[in-house]
């Protein structure tokens, strides 16, 4: 990606296309998920991501995914339910 394009998508002059946001997310060292997202909500805005999100899920971050693998390495992946006590840790891990 030329310093031009780059130069573009700061200024809203062009749209970051999708096949492009790993390279990006890679140069610019932030997480691709993230990047994808919000490349989504600028090509086709609300509806395009609530479609997606609709059919595949919420799109998750790296550091999220973490999360998820630890609590299916902790349940024996038994998809367990979040019941009041694991909700209540969580919230304390977080100062909430």
């Amino acid at each position: 990606m030329n310093p031009n394009m780059i130069a573009m998508l700061k200024t809203g002059a062009t749209k970051l296309p999708l096949d492009r946001v790993a390279s990006l997310a890679t140069a610019l060292e932030c997480d691709p998920r993230l990047l994808f997202n919000l490349a989504l909500e600028q090509l086709g805005g609300d509806t395009t991501v609530r479609a997606i999100e609709e059919i595949f899920g919420v799109v998750v971050t790296k550091n999220e995914v973490v999360w998820i693998q630890e609590i299916r390495d902790a349940s024996g992946h038994t998809d367990p339910s979040l019941i009041s006590k694991g909700q209540t840790a969580i919230r304390r891990n977080f100062g909430k």
